[in-house]
Protein backbone atom coordinates (compact mmCIF):
# COMPACT_ATOMS: atom_id res chain seq x y z
CA UNK A 1 0.00 0.00 0.00
CA UNK A 2 1.76 3.64 -0.90
CA UNK A 3 0.09 7.07 0.32
CA UNK A 4 -0.56 9.96 -1.89
CA UNK A 5 -1.76 13.39 -0.99
CA UNK A 6 -4.13 15.16 -3.48
CA UNK A 7 -3.04 18.86 -3.29
CA UNK A 8 -6.04 21.14 -4.15
CA UNK A 9 -3.52 24.93 -4.36
CA UNK A 10 -4.40 28.30 -3.68
CA UNK A 11 -3.05 29.73 -6.60
CA UNK A 12 -1.42 33.62 -7.38
CA UNK A 13 -1.62 35.94 -9.91
CA UNK A 14 1.75 36.63 -11.13
CA UNK A 15 0.87 40.53 -11.87
CA UNK A 16 -0.88 41.77 -8.56
CA UNK A 17 0.33 39.24 -6.58
CA UNK A 18 -3.61 38.25 -5.16
CA UNK A 19 -4.26 35.08 -4.46
CA UNK A 20 -7.27 33.37 -7.21
CA UNK A 21 -9.71 30.30 -6.97
CA UNK A 22 -8.91 28.19 -10.16
CA UNK A 23 -10.69 25.33 -11.13
CA UNK A 24 -8.07 22.34 -11.57
CA UNK A 25 -10.24 20.29 -13.74
CA UNK A 26 -10.47 19.19 -16.98
CA UNK A 27 -11.66 23.32 -17.59
CA UNK A 28 -8.44 24.91 -15.69
CA UNK A 29 -10.19 27.89 -15.85
CA UNK A 30 -11.03 30.64 -13.60
CA UNK A 31 -13.90 32.16 -12.37
CA UNK A 32 -13.94 35.97 -12.50
CA UNK A 33 -16.05 35.69 -9.18
CA UNK A 34 -13.58 33.95 -7.43
CA UNK A 35 -15.42 31.08 -6.38
CA UNK A 36 -13.83 27.74 -5.14
CA UNK A 37 -15.84 24.51 -5.78
CA UNK A 38 -15.33 21.30 -4.70
CA UNK A 39 -12.10 19.56 -5.98
CA UNK A 40 -13.94 17.04 -7.75
CA UNK A 41 -11.49 15.15 -9.54
CA UNK A 42 -9.49 14.97 -6.58
CA UNK A 43 -12.44 13.43 -4.98
CA UNK A 44 -13.33 11.03 -8.18
CA UNK A 45 -10.07 9.79 -8.00
CA UNK A 46 -9.29 9.18 -4.43
CA UNK A 47 -12.42 6.56 -4.42
CA UNK A 48 -10.66 5.17 -6.87
CA UNK A 49 -7.47 4.71 -5.18
CA UNK A 50 -8.57 3.84 -1.98
CA UNK A 51 -10.74 1.04 -3.20
CA UNK A 52 -7.74 -0.39 -4.72
CA UNK A 53 -5.86 -0.67 -1.75
CA UNK A 54 -4.26 2.61 -1.46
CA UNK A 55 -3.80 5.33 1.45
CA UNK A 56 -5.28 8.78 0.23
CA UNK A 57 -5.83 12.51 1.74
CA UNK A 58 -7.06 15.79 0.36
CA UNK A 59 -5.52 19.15 1.45
CA UNK A 60 -7.88 21.77 0.78
CA UNK A 61 -5.43 24.77 0.43
CA UNK A 62 -7.54 26.42 -1.94
CA UNK A 63 -10.75 27.37 0.14
CA UNK A 64 -9.03 27.82 3.35
CA UNK A 65 -6.58 30.09 1.84
CA UNK A 66 -3.51 28.33 2.78
CA UNK A 67 -0.56 29.61 1.03
CA UNK A 68 2.06 28.00 -0.37
CA UNK A 69 4.92 27.24 2.82
CA UNK A 70 1.61 26.30 5.09
CA UNK A 71 0.40 23.90 2.26
CA UNK A 72 4.04 22.29 1.91
CA UNK A 73 4.34 21.85 5.76
CA UNK A 74 0.69 20.00 5.51
CA UNK A 75 2.00 17.54 2.93
CA UNK A 76 5.05 16.45 5.17
CA UNK A 77 3.12 16.03 7.93
CA UNK A 78 1.33 13.54 6.28
CA UNK A 79 4.29 11.47 5.01
CA UNK A 80 2.82 10.55 1.86
CA UNK A 81 5.25 8.34 -0.53
CA UNK A 82 3.20 10.38 -3.61
CA UNK A 83 1.55 13.89 -3.61
CA UNK A 84 -0.25 15.47 -6.58
CA UNK A 85 -0.33 18.70 -8.06
CA UNK A 86 -3.56 19.85 -10.78
CA UNK A 87 -2.21 22.82 -12.69
CA UNK A 88 -3.67 25.69 -15.25
CA UNK A 89 -2.46 27.27 -17.88
CA UNK A 90 -2.92 30.17 -15.34
CA UNK A 91 -0.79 28.91 -12.48
CA UNK A 92 2.21 26.38 -13.71
CA UNK A 93 5.05 29.19 -12.74
CA UNK A 94 3.60 28.97 -8.93
CA UNK A 95 2.82 25.98 -8.93
CA UNK A 96 6.26 24.80 -9.93
CA UNK A 97 7.30 27.16 -6.34
CA UNK A 98 4.57 25.00 -4.71
CA UNK A 99 6.73 21.87 -5.62
CA UNK A 100 9.90 23.23 -4.54
CA UNK A 101 8.42 24.49 -1.25
CA UNK A 102 7.07 20.68 -0.92
CA UNK A 103 10.55 19.01 -2.15
CA UNK A 104 12.72 21.36 0.03
CA UNK A 105 10.47 20.20 3.19
CA UNK A 106 10.04 16.03 2.36
CA UNK A 107 13.11 15.26 -0.46
CA UNK A 108 11.76 11.78 -0.61
CA UNK A 109 7.87 12.42 -1.72
CA UNK A 110 7.62 11.83 -5.34
CA UNK A 111 5.47 14.79 -6.67
CA UNK A 112 3.23 14.41 -9.48
CA UNK A 113 1.85 16.92 -11.77
CA UNK A 114 -1.73 16.93 -13.95
CA UNK A 115 -3.58 19.13 -16.11
CA UNK A 116 -3.93 20.61 -19.63
CA UNK A 117 -0.58 22.42 -19.87
CA UNK A 118 1.35 19.22 -18.70
CA UNK A 119 -0.38 16.73 -20.41
CA UNK A 120 0.15 18.91 -23.61
CA UNK A 121 4.07 19.60 -22.66
CA UNK A 122 4.95 17.22 -20.23
CA UNK A 123 8.62 18.94 -19.61
CA UNK A 124 7.20 22.02 -18.36
CA UNK A 125 6.48 19.96 -15.15
CA UNK A 126 9.24 17.24 -15.51
CA UNK A 127 12.18 19.64 -16.67
CA UNK A 128 14.26 20.72 -13.65
CA UNK A 129 12.66 18.56 -11.48
CA UNK A 130 9.99 20.29 -10.65
CA UNK A 131 7.88 16.76 -11.08
CA UNK A 132 8.71 13.45 -10.93
CA UNK A 133 5.46 12.43 -12.99
CA UNK A 134 2.49 13.71 -15.14
CA UNK A 135 -0.50 12.28 -15.25
CA UNK A 136 -1.93 11.99 -18.84
CA UNK A 137 -5.24 13.32 -18.70
CA UNK A 138 -8.23 12.24 -16.26
CA UNK A 139 -6.71 11.24 -13.20
CA UNK A 140 -7.48 7.79 -11.70
CA UNK A 141 -5.67 5.14 -14.25
CA UNK A 142 -2.44 7.37 -14.70
CA UNK A 143 -2.30 7.68 -10.55
CA UNK A 144 -3.13 4.12 -10.25
CA UNK A 145 -0.39 3.23 -12.72
CA UNK A 146 2.79 5.81 -10.94
CA UNK A 147 1.91 4.30 -7.11
CA UNK A 148 1.84 0.50 -9.03
CA UNK A 149 5.23 1.33 -10.46
CA UNK A 150 3.76 0.71 -14.11
CA UNK A 151 4.78 4.16 -15.84
CA UNK A 152 3.65 2.28 -19.51
CA UNK A 153 0.05 3.45 -19.83
CA UNK A 154 -1.14 7.54 -19.17
CA UNK A 155 1.96 8.68 -17.35
CA UNK A 156 5.25 11.02 -18.37
CA UNK A 157 8.41 10.87 -16.94
CA UNK A 158 11.94 11.50 -17.17
CA UNK A 159 14.90 8.81 -18.18
CA UNK A 160 18.50 9.91 -17.94
CA UNK A 161 17.53 13.98 -19.81
CA UNK A 162 14.72 12.13 -22.09
CA UNK A 163 10.74 12.64 -21.86
CA UNK A 164 8.77 9.43 -21.85
CA UNK A 165 5.28 9.33 -22.53
CA UNK A 166 3.29 6.13 -21.96
CA UNK A 167 0.64 5.43 -24.28
CA UNK A 168 -2.88 6.81 -23.67
CA UNK A 169 -5.82 5.01 -22.82
CA UNK A 170 -9.13 6.42 -20.89
CA UNK A 171 -11.30 4.94 -17.86
CA UNK A 172 -14.20 2.84 -18.71
CA UNK A 173 -16.68 4.66 -16.37
CA UNK A 174 -18.12 1.70 -14.92
CA UNK A 175 -15.36 1.96 -12.55
CA UNK A 176 -15.72 5.10 -11.74
CA UNK A 177 -16.41 5.22 -7.85
CA UNK A 178 -18.67 7.60 -6.11
CA UNK A 179 -16.21 10.77 -4.96
CA UNK A 180 -14.57 10.60 -1.51
CA UNK A 181 -16.62 13.28 0.21
CA UNK A 182 -15.66 12.43 3.52
CA UNK A 183 -12.32 13.92 2.43
CA UNK A 184 -12.79 17.31 2.37
CA UNK A 185 -14.89 19.86 4.07
CA UNK A 186 -18.37 19.63 2.06
CA UNK A 187 -19.67 22.66 4.72
CA UNK A 188 -16.89 24.77 3.76
CA UNK A 189 -18.09 25.46 -0.03
CA UNK A 190 -21.03 28.44 0.46
CA UNK A 191 -22.02 31.26 -1.11
CA UNK A 192 -23.79 34.54 -1.02
CA UNK A 193 -24.90 35.11 -4.57
CA UNK A 194 -24.75 32.64 -7.97
CA UNK A 195 -26.25 30.21 -6.30
CA UNK A 196 -29.78 29.55 -4.42
CA UNK A 197 -28.97 26.81 -1.21
CA UNK A 198 -25.53 26.41 1.09
CA UNK A 199 -23.20 24.43 0.86
CA UNK A 200 -22.84 23.34 -2.43
CA UNK A 201 -21.14 20.58 -3.83
CA UNK A 202 -20.03 19.49 -7.44
CA UNK A 203 -20.75 15.89 -9.23
CA UNK A 204 -20.82 14.49 -13.00
CA UNK A 205 -22.88 12.44 -15.16
CA UNK A 206 -20.48 12.52 -17.87
CA UNK A 207 -16.84 12.72 -19.28
CA UNK A 208 -16.16 14.21 -22.17
CA UNK A 209 -18.39 16.38 -25.03
CA UNK A 210 -20.59 15.04 -27.94
CA UNK A 211 -18.85 18.01 -29.79
CA UNK A 212 -15.38 17.75 -29.02
CA UNK A 213 -14.00 19.71 -32.42
CA UNK A 214 -14.10 23.65 -30.88
CA UNK A 215 -10.62 25.33 -31.69
CA UNK A 216 -10.23 27.09 -28.75
CA UNK A 217 -11.01 24.19 -26.22
CA UNK A 218 -8.07 21.78 -24.54
CA UNK A 219 -10.31 19.42 -22.86
CA UNK A 220 -9.72 16.54 -25.44
CA UNK A 221 -6.59 16.36 -23.84
CA UNK A 222 -7.93 14.45 -20.98
CA UNK A 223 -10.76 12.53 -22.56
CA UNK A 224 -9.11 11.72 -26.05
CA UNK A 225 -12.51 13.54 -27.67
CA UNK A 226 -14.48 10.32 -26.49
CA UNK A 227 -17.77 11.20 -24.26
CA UNK A 228 -19.01 8.71 -21.53
CA UNK A 229 -21.83 8.37 -19.15
CA UNK A 230 -21.49 7.26 -15.51
CA UNK A 231 -23.99 3.93 -14.73
CA UNK A 232 -27.33 5.33 -13.70
CA UNK A 233 -27.60 3.77 -10.73
CA UNK A 234 -24.50 4.65 -9.59
CA UNK A 235 -25.71 8.73 -10.20
CA UNK A 236 -28.84 8.49 -8.02
CA UNK A 237 -26.60 6.92 -5.72
CA UNK A 238 -24.84 9.75 -5.74
CA UNK A 239 -27.52 11.92 -5.15
CA UNK A 240 -28.93 10.26 -2.54
CA UNK A 241 -25.58 10.59 -0.42
CA UNK A 242 -25.41 14.14 -1.21
CA UNK A 243 -28.59 14.99 -0.30
CA UNK A 244 -29.35 12.40 3.05
CA UNK A 245 -25.59 11.68 4.22
CA UNK A 246 -23.69 14.96 3.65
CA UNK A 247 -26.84 17.37 4.17
CA UNK A 248 -25.60 19.27 1.08
CA UNK A 249 -27.90 22.38 -0.14
CA UNK A 250 -27.28 22.45 -4.16
CA UNK A 251 -25.44 20.43 -6.77
CA UNK A 252 -23.30 22.24 -9.73
CA UNK A 253 -22.55 19.77 -11.97
CA UNK A 254 -19.07 19.86 -13.83
CA UNK A 255 -20.19 17.60 -16.77
CA UNK A 256 -19.04 19.75 -20.07
CA UNK A 257 -21.97 19.09 -21.52
CA UNK A 258 -24.87 18.11 -19.17
CA UNK A 259 -27.45 17.27 -21.62
CA UNK A 260 -25.06 15.37 -24.03
CA UNK A 261 -27.31 12.32 -23.13
CA UNK A 262 -30.73 13.39 -23.50
CA UNK A 263 -32.37 9.83 -22.24
CA UNK A 264 -30.07 9.95 -19.25
CA UNK A 265 -30.77 13.25 -17.84
CA UNK A 266 -34.27 12.64 -18.85
CA UNK A 267 -33.73 9.57 -16.45
CA UNK A 268 -32.28 11.24 -13.71
CA UNK A 269 -35.00 14.52 -13.97
CA UNK A 270 -38.24 11.72 -13.34
CA UNK A 271 -36.16 9.53 -10.76
CA UNK A 272 -35.49 12.48 -8.73
CA UNK A 273 -39.91 13.48 -9.10
CA UNK A 274 -40.02 10.06 -8.27
CA UNK A 275 -38.37 10.01 -5.26
CA UNK A 276 -39.28 13.58 -4.22
CA UNK A 277 -35.67 14.26 -3.95
CA UNK A 278 -35.70 17.83 -3.37
CA UNK A 279 -32.67 19.76 -4.14
CA UNK A 280 -31.18 23.07 -6.18
CA UNK A 281 -28.78 21.77 -9.45
CA UNK A 282 -27.24 23.40 -11.94
CA UNK A 283 -24.86 22.99 -14.87
CA UNK A 284 -23.42 23.65 -18.18
CA UNK A 285 -24.00 22.53 -21.88
CA UNK A 286 -24.97 23.38 -25.44
CA UNK A 287 -27.42 25.59 -27.07
CA UNK A 288 -28.19 23.02 -29.80
CA UNK A 289 -28.73 20.33 -27.38
CA UNK A 290 -32.08 21.16 -25.46
CA UNK A 291 -35.33 21.96 -26.37
CA UNK A 292 -38.55 23.54 -24.86
CA UNK A 293 -39.91 19.91 -23.60
CA UNK A 294 -36.72 18.87 -21.49
CA UNK A 295 -36.13 22.47 -20.20
CA UNK A 296 -39.14 21.89 -18.04
CA UNK A 297 -38.65 18.66 -17.29
CA UNK A 298 -34.99 19.73 -15.66
CA UNK A 299 -36.96 23.18 -14.19
CA UNK A 300 -39.44 20.91 -12.19
CA UNK A 301 -36.76 18.79 -10.62
CA UNK A 302 -34.76 21.19 -9.40
CA UNK A 303 -32.48 22.74 -11.92
CA UNK A 304 -32.93 26.51 -11.67
CA UNK A 305 -29.51 27.68 -13.68
CA UNK A 306 -27.83 26.98 -16.64
CA UNK A 307 -24.73 27.79 -18.17
CA UNK A 308 -24.44 27.92 -22.56
CA UNK A 309 -20.98 28.67 -24.43
CA UNK A 310 -22.88 31.15 -26.74
CA UNK A 311 -19.36 32.44 -27.66
CA UNK A 312 -19.80 34.99 -29.75
CA UNK A 313 -22.58 36.97 -32.06
CA UNK A 314 -20.57 36.78 -35.40
CA UNK A 315 -21.77 33.45 -37.26
CA UNK A 316 -18.75 33.87 -39.48
CA UNK A 317 -16.52 33.51 -35.76
CA UNK A 318 -18.46 30.57 -34.36
CA UNK A 319 -17.93 28.52 -37.73
CA UNK A 320 -14.65 29.27 -38.06
CA UNK A 321 -13.69 28.45 -34.51
CA UNK A 322 -15.69 25.05 -35.05
CA UNK A 323 -18.66 25.85 -32.87
CA UNK A 324 -21.12 23.99 -34.43
CA UNK A 325 -23.95 26.28 -33.64
CA UNK A 326 -26.18 28.47 -35.20
CA UNK A 327 -26.37 32.19 -33.31
CA UNK A 328 -30.14 31.45 -33.70
CA UNK A 329 -29.91 28.69 -31.81
CA UNK A 330 -28.20 30.76 -28.85
CA UNK A 331 -31.42 32.70 -29.33
CA UNK A 332 -33.96 30.29 -29.22
CA UNK A 333 -31.73 28.03 -26.15
CA UNK A 334 -31.46 31.25 -24.08
CA UNK A 335 -36.04 31.79 -24.69
CA UNK A 336 -36.66 28.62 -23.66
CA UNK A 337 -34.84 28.27 -20.98
CA UNK A 338 -35.96 31.44 -19.94
CA UNK A 339 -40.09 30.83 -20.64
CA UNK A 340 -39.11 27.51 -18.72
CA UNK A 341 -38.30 29.66 -15.16
CA UNK A 342 -34.73 28.83 -15.94
CA UNK A 343 -31.41 31.39 -14.73
CA UNK A 344 -29.31 31.54 -18.21
CA UNK A 345 -25.45 32.55 -17.54
CA UNK A 346 -23.90 33.36 -20.77
CA UNK A 347 -20.46 32.64 -21.22
CA UNK A 348 -18.67 34.93 -24.17
CA UNK A 349 -15.43 34.84 -25.79
CA UNK A 350 -13.76 38.24 -26.91
CA UNK A 351 -11.56 38.49 -29.89
CA UNK A 352 -11.69 35.40 -31.37
CA UNK A 353 -10.68 34.91 -35.42
CA UNK A 354 -13.42 36.53 -37.73
CA UNK A 355 -15.79 38.67 -34.76
CA UNK A 356 -17.10 41.82 -37.24
CA UNK A 357 -16.07 46.01 -36.04
CA UNK A 358 -14.05 47.20 -33.68
CA UNK A 359 -16.08 47.55 -30.59
CA UNK A 360 -15.94 43.85 -29.90
CA UNK A 361 -17.41 44.93 -26.35
CA UNK A 362 -20.04 46.51 -27.43
CA UNK A 363 -21.05 43.87 -29.76
CA UNK A 364 -21.00 41.56 -26.77
CA UNK A 365 -22.74 43.36 -24.67
CA UNK A 366 -25.61 43.96 -26.71
CA UNK A 367 -25.63 40.18 -27.55
CA UNK A 368 -25.69 39.72 -24.05
CA UNK A 369 -28.77 41.77 -22.91
CA UNK A 370 -30.68 40.26 -26.13
CA UNK A 371 -30.11 36.82 -25.13
CA UNK A 372 -31.74 38.44 -21.65
CA UNK A 373 -28.85 36.43 -19.51
CA UNK A 374 -28.56 36.67 -15.41
CA UNK A 375 -25.03 36.30 -15.57
CA UNK A 376 -22.33 36.58 -18.04
CA UNK A 377 -18.63 35.17 -18.39
CA UNK A 378 -16.19 37.62 -20.77
CA UNK A 379 -13.28 35.88 -21.56
CA UNK A 380 -10.27 37.20 -23.81
CA UNK A 381 -9.53 35.11 -26.43
CA UNK A 382 -6.36 33.15 -25.78
CA UNK A 383 -4.37 31.19 -27.86
CA UNK A 384 -3.77 28.07 -25.56
CA UNK A 385 -1.15 25.69 -26.44
CA UNK A 386 -2.98 21.71 -26.93
CA UNK A 387 -6.00 23.55 -28.53
CA UNK A 388 -6.48 22.66 -32.49
CA UNK A 389 -6.13 26.54 -32.91
CA UNK A 390 -2.95 26.55 -31.96
CA UNK A 391 -1.84 23.26 -33.69
CA UNK A 392 -3.49 24.81 -36.83
CA UNK A 393 -1.98 28.05 -36.46
CA UNK A 394 1.62 27.87 -34.77
CA UNK A 395 1.50 31.46 -34.21
CA UNK A 396 -1.70 34.01 -34.29
CA UNK A 397 -4.67 32.66 -36.23
CA UNK A 398 -6.26 36.18 -36.43
CA UNK A 399 -6.96 36.67 -32.35
CA UNK A 400 -7.34 40.33 -30.93
CA UNK A 401 -3.75 41.52 -29.37
CA UNK A 402 -3.79 40.42 -25.67
CA UNK A 403 -3.46 44.09 -24.24
CA UNK A 404 -6.69 44.73 -26.76
CA UNK A 405 -9.00 41.76 -25.91
CA UNK A 406 -8.50 42.18 -22.18
CA UNK A 407 -9.08 45.97 -22.51
CA UNK A 408 -12.30 44.98 -24.80
CA UNK A 409 -13.34 41.77 -22.21
CA UNK A 410 -13.50 44.31 -18.97
CA UNK A 411 -15.56 46.94 -20.74
CA UNK A 412 -18.10 44.30 -21.50
CA UNK A 413 -17.81 43.10 -17.89
CA UNK A 414 -17.94 46.62 -16.13
CA UNK A 415 -20.85 47.84 -18.74
CA UNK A 416 -22.83 44.28 -18.02
CA UNK A 417 -22.21 44.36 -13.90
CA UNK A 418 -22.51 47.63 -12.80
CA UNK A 419 -26.33 48.17 -14.39
CA UNK A 420 -28.10 49.26 -11.64
CA UNK A 421 -31.02 46.43 -12.12
CA UNK A 422 -28.73 44.11 -11.56
CA UNK A 423 -26.82 45.65 -8.43
CA UNK A 424 -30.41 45.92 -6.94
CA UNK A 425 -31.02 41.99 -7.73
CA UNK A 426 -27.23 41.00 -5.66
CA UNK A 427 -28.00 43.42 -2.87
CA UNK A 428 -31.46 41.95 -2.19
CA UNK A 429 -29.42 38.45 -1.41
CA UNK A 430 -27.89 40.02 1.16
CA UNK A 431 -28.96 38.82 4.71
CA UNK A 432 -26.05 39.73 7.03
CA UNK A 433 -22.75 41.83 7.40
CA UNK A 434 -20.97 38.28 6.47
CA UNK A 435 -22.97 38.17 3.15
CA UNK A 436 -22.07 41.61 2.57
CA UNK A 437 -18.49 41.38 2.98
CA UNK A 438 -18.49 37.86 0.74
CA UNK A 439 -20.02 40.03 -2.16
CA UNK A 440 -17.64 42.89 -1.65
CA UNK A 441 -14.53 40.99 -1.71
CA UNK A 442 -16.04 38.74 -4.68
CA UNK A 443 -17.00 41.69 -6.26
CA UNK A 444 -13.45 43.22 -6.01
CA UNK A 445 -11.68 40.02 -6.95
CA UNK A 446 -13.42 40.05 -10.33
CA UNK A 447 -12.82 43.67 -11.18
CA UNK A 448 -8.97 42.88 -10.17
CA UNK A 449 -9.38 39.88 -12.44
CA UNK A 450 -10.25 42.24 -15.61
CA UNK A 451 -7.97 44.93 -14.85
Amino acid sequence: MKKIIFLDPLSYDEKSLRHRHLLREWSGAYIPGDIPLPPLDLMYAAAYLRRRGHSVGIIEANINHWPYKKAAGMVAAGSPDFVLIPTTYYSLKSDRLLAAYIKNISPSVKIIFSGAPVVYEPRLALEGGAADFVALGELELPVFNIMEGNYAENVAYQDKGRIICGRRSILDLDELDIPARDLVDNQAYRYVFFNRKNPVTAMSLSRGCPHGKCNFCVSSLYNLGQVRFRPFVSVIREIEEIVYKYKIGEIFFRDQCLTASRELIWMLCEEMLLRNIRIPWRGSTRVDLVDKELLGLMRRAGCYQLSFGFESPSQKALDLANKGIKVEQSRQASRWAKEAGLEVVGLFICGLPGEDGDDYSESLLKFALELNVDYAQFCAADLLPGTPYYEKSRGSPGFLPPEKASKETRRAFLKFYLRPGFLGRQLKKIRSAGDLRFLISRGINAFISYS
